[in-house]
C-alpha cells in the first residue's frame, strides 16, 4: 500500500477515534513532538517555537480532541485517548513526510483551506472552531439575500450558508448540493395576554392580530403570507422592520405579532409560543458539487448541528427532550 493510501487510513482511523472530521497535519506534529520530548518546552524548542503558543494550540487541539497529556510537576504523560492515537499520529507524519517532496507540501491538511463561504448569519465561534479543525484560511462572509434567489455573493462562493423559511425556501442552483444542519421548529412573539398559560397555539388563531414583518418582497414576509393563507386568513401587516431588533420594542409594547424560532429569542426576553403547525425553519449548507469544498461544507454542517443542539440545551431543554423523543420526526436531535 502506497504513501497516499497509508496516510489516508491513518487520518481515517485518527477522524473514528476523536470524532472529527478534520485532521490539520501542523497538530499532528505539535502532538507528536510533545509526546516524543516529554513535555511542552521541549517541543516549542523543537518545532521553533514560542512555548506560550505552543501550550495554548495544545489547549485548543484537546478541547476538540479531548484529553491527550496528564500534566506532572515534570513534564506530560500520554492519556488513555494518546496511546491508541499515537501510533497512527506517527504514521500520518511518516507517510505525510515521504509525500512532501513530491505531491503535498509539509503543512497539508486532510481538507482543502482557501475556500470562501457566504453566509446568512454571523455565528460566534465559528473562526474558532475552523481555527482548531485545520481550516484557519477559510474566508466567511455575512451576506443579506433579499429576495428569492440567490445572490451573486451566494453564486461565487464555494460554501453558502442560509435559512429556508417555511414556504419560501431558495431553488439551489444546478451544480450545488445541500445538506440541512438542522430545523429549527416554529414560534410565535405574542403580547403577554394572548397566550398566557399556553404551550402552544395555532395559525388560525392570530388572525385577528397585527403581524410584524420583514419589508415588502424579503423571504421573511413571503413566509409570513404563504403560511397564514394555508392556514386560511391573510395577515394584517401592519409593521415591518428589516430585522428582530429594530422590530423589537413594537412586541415589547404588545402592538403585534411576529414569526420566530426556537432559539431566536431566548426564552424571558419576549413572550412566546410554539406554534401547532409543523413548521421549521431549515439552516441549510450548500456546496458546490464535485469541487474541494465537500468535507468542508460535512464540517460545518456537523459543528452548525451541535451548537444548535447546545443553545437548545441552555435556552430551551423542555423542547429538547421532546424532539430527541420523536427522533422519527426530528432525528437531527438524536443524543451522539
Amino acid at each position: 500500500m502506497g504513501s497516499v493510501s497509508q496516510a489516508t487510513a491513518a487520518a481515517e482511523t485518527i477522524a473514528a477515534l476523536i470524532g472529527v472530521d478534520v485532521v490539520a497535519m501542523r497538530h499532528v506534529r505539535l502532538v507528536t513532538s510533545v509526546a516524543a520530548t516529554g513535555s511542552i518546552s521541549g517541543a516549542a524548542r523543537q518545532l521553533g517555537l514560542p512555548q506560550p503558543a505552543v501550550s495554548a494550540q495544545l489547549t485548543r487541539i484537546e478541547r476538540r480532541w479531548g484529553t491527550l497529556f496528564d500534566r506532572t510537576p515534570r513534564g506530560v504523560s500520554a492519556s488513555p485517548l494518546l496511546v491508541q492515537l499515537l501510533p497512527h499520529l506517527q504514521r500520518l507524519e511518516k507517510e505525510m513526510s515521504r509525500l512532501s517532496g513530491t505531491t503535498m507540501a509539509d503543512d497539508t491538511t486532510m481538507v482543502p483551506a482557501g475556500l470562501t463561504v457566504a453566509s446568512e448569519f454571523g455565528f460566534t465561534g465559528l473562526v474558532d472552531a475552523l481555527r482548531d479543525g485545520g481550516l484557519a484560511n477559510v474566508r466567511q462572509h455575512v451576506v443579506t439575500i433579499p429576495g428569492p434567489n440567490w445572490t451573486p455573493a451566494m453564486l461565487a462562493a464555494d460554501i453558502c450558508v442560509y435559512a429556508d423559511l417555511p414556504l419560501a425556501g431558495l431553488a439551489t442552483p444546478a451544480g450545488w448540493d445541500t445538506i440541512i444542519a438542522f430545523e429549527d421548529p416554529a414560534y410565535v412573539l405574542l403580547p403577554e395576554d394572548a397566550g398566557a398559560d399556553r404551550t402552544t397555539i395555532a395559525l388560525r388563531e392570530l388572525a385577528e392580530h397585527d403581524w410584524l414583518t420583514g419589508p415588502a418582497g424579503t423571504r421573511n414576509q413571503r413566509s409570513v403570507l404563504a403560511v397564514c393563507q394555508a392556514a386560511g386568513f391573510v395577515p394584517r401587516i401592519r409593521f415591518t422592520a428589516p430585522n428582530g431588533p429594530s422590530g423589537r420594542h413594537i412586541l415589547k409594547d404588545g402592538k403585534a405579532v411576529a414569526l420566530t424560532t426556537a432559539t431566536l429569542v431566548p426564552p424571558g426576553e419576549l413572550h412566546t409560543v410554539r406554534l401547532a403547525e409543523d413548521l421549521r425553519v431549515a439552516l441549510t449548507v450548500a456546496w458546490r458539487r464535485g469541487g474541494p469544498a465537500a468535507p468542508t461544507a460535512a464540517w460545518l454542517a456537523r459543528w452548525l448541528r451541535d451548537r444548535h443542539v447546545g443553545q437548545l440545551a441552555e435556552r430551551r431543554p423542555d423542547l429538547l427532550a421532546a424532539l430527541r423523543a420523536d427522533p422519527s420526526r426530528w432525528p437531527g436531535y438524536a443524543p451522539t
